[in-house]
């Protein structure tokens, strides 16, 4: 397999994989592509358009520093805003030519005596020096397999997967899982529907959503002021890593915050019963904190009903649960969430220097230096990696951007063909993750979350501190943590110039 020969093959066009394009051509790195299994580029937010799908971070955080917007709609940007904004960014970078959309990687392996990434597409091969892995965590449906599912009569569907042309107008609803998703969706389509019976295996924690209409006034003096605007984004970044870094770190300061959430449910549930339903036995921040203002109201009204025993089963009309009880429906509604890193199905295709794959040397348990690179998988990136997760998933891909472009550049200087993440240094990291992270919140709020990794062992999903650590932390890539491998010739003028980083 021979392919075509680039310097830099990203994989995945959303949030992760657009950062770095945009990255690597704001550093003059010019050969590259971008290749995306979908039709379009936005990765979670092309896929999930179900009824109000938002961000559920402030606008003004949720974005590129390098790409502030003035007039965004709303405090919290719905998904259709936030897919445009992603586009535009593209076409103002001038990357879009350089996505190759309908694109699925089928196998990536590297190549010891190329010194190359091989990588096979639907559509053709590759010889990349260099490899960003960028498949996106939150798009991924995981679907449970029940019993009778495929018997069912009616429409069923993942809340990912929502068909542009249904209507649940008067219909009978079971909607399986209360994560951020159902949170959404469940107050959008309960208007419409005869009966809506949200089966519940574990209430989240929903706090009120400070979200409002930006008016125009408004939208015009942040562009007249762009100053305005990045004070209101570094206020809301700072709210934000002191609320939560308190909260991840005290288990009796999360446990405390609750009472926002018992206030917020007591307000709208006069229903005891339900009430003590929907209120969580962790402490707050264990799991994803879930924000709206409409969710609560939309389960007091009379056409929902909330069941707490989980769904074992799927006959033709209706839903089996635990307690032996029989919903009627015609309508099943999957908000059960996604396959994350454990368990990503790209895992199973990239091969690393051993020749295991990626599921092979996690075996559940993922684990990378700074969060981004993994050891014996030489000159690749890993964007959303092992404990790179924060509350920005754009602060985040800014901040790793970053850190692979100066790898990029480092890898350049010193004349390798390759650098590959020590052993030594990415326990090293590791270590210090869990130290961080042992006694947080995540593992010891009693709860079980998609933070955690097989066996709830240790948090393999987080960063072990707050986005301005995190973006601090990769803004210099620690070449010392780094062995190179192998000698590659560079033709005059063609190394990339070193300059600031690209993280403001």
């Amino acid at each position: 397999m021979d392919g075509q020969e680039v310097e830099v093959l990203v994989l995945g066009a959303g949030v992760c994989g657009i950062a770095a394009g945009v990255g690597l051509r704001r550093a003059g790195i010019e050969d590259f592509v971008i290749v995306e299994r979908a039709e379009n580029i936005g990765g979670t937010w092309l896929f999930n358009t179900y009824p109000g799908c938002a961000v559920d971070i402030p606008s003004h955080v949720y974005c590129f520093s390098y790409a502030l917007k003035p007039d965004w709609s709303r405090v919290y940007a719905t998904q259709a805003e936030l897919q445009q904004y992603i586009g535009k960014v593209l076409d103002d970078h001038g990357v879009r030519e350089k996505v190759r959309l309908n694109t699925e990687v089928l196998d990536a392996r590297w190549d010891g005596d190329d010194q190359r990434w091989r990588i096979e597409t639907n559509r053709g091969a590759y010889r990349a020096r260099f490899f960003v892995i960028a498949p996106g965590p939150l798009h991924e449906p995981s679907i449970p397999d029940l019993p009778g599912r495929d018997s069912f009569r009616g429409q069923a569907f993942h809340s990912s997967s929502w068909p542009e042309d249904v209507d649940l107008t008067g219909r009978e609803v079971v909607s399986i899982g209360t994560g951020a998703s159902a949170i959404q969706f469940v107050p959008a389509v309960q208007p419409q529907v005869k009966k809506l019976t949200l089966l519940q295996r574990t209430p989240a924690w929903v706090f009120p959503k400070p979200d409002w209409d930006i008016s125009e006034r408004s939208k015009r003096t942040l562009a007249r002021f762009p100053a305005l605007m990045k004070l209101i984004r570094f206020g809301s970044w700072l709210f934000l890593d002191t609320f939560t870094s308190a909260a991840l770190r005290s288990p009796r300061f999360a446990r405390a915050v609750s009472v926002v959430g018992r206030l917020h449910i007591r307000w709208y549930i006069k229903d005891t019963a339900m009430r003590k339903a929907l209120t969580p036995n962790y402490a707050v921040a264990c799991k994803r904190l879930g924000f709206s203002n409409d969710y609560y109201p939309a389960l007091a009204q009379p056409n929902i009903a909330v069941v707490t025993s989980p769904a074992v089963e799927v006959r033709e009309h209706s839903v089996i649960t635990a307690d032996g009880r029989e919903i009627p429906a015609d309508t099943i509604i999957y908000g059960t969430g996604f396959l994350t890193m454990q368990h990503h199905p790209v895992a199973e295709r990239i091969r690393g220097r051993s020749g295991e794959t990626l599921a092979e040397v996690w075996k559940g348990d993922p684990k990378a230096h700074m969060g981004t690179t993994i050891n014996g998988f030489p000159n690749a990136f890993m964007m959303f990696g092992p404990n790179a997760g924060t509350l920005s998933g754009f602060t985040m891909a800014e901040s790793q951007t970053n850190y692979l472009i100066q790898g990029i550049r480092e890898t350049n200087r010193l004349g390798a063909a390759a650098l590959d993440v020590t052993a030594q240094a990415q326990e090293k990291f590791v270590a210090e993750a869990d130290r961080m992270l042992d006694r947080s919140t995540l593992l010891r709020g009693g709860c079980n979350s998609y933070y955690l990794a097989d066996g709830n062992r240790r948090v393999s999903l987080a960063w072990p501190g707050t986005m301005f650590s995190q973006t601090r932390r990769l803004r210099q890539f620690d070449t010392e943590s780094y062995e190179a491998i192998g000698r590659h010739e560079w033709a005059a003028g063609h190394l990339p110039q070193a300059g600031t980083p690209l993280t403001k």
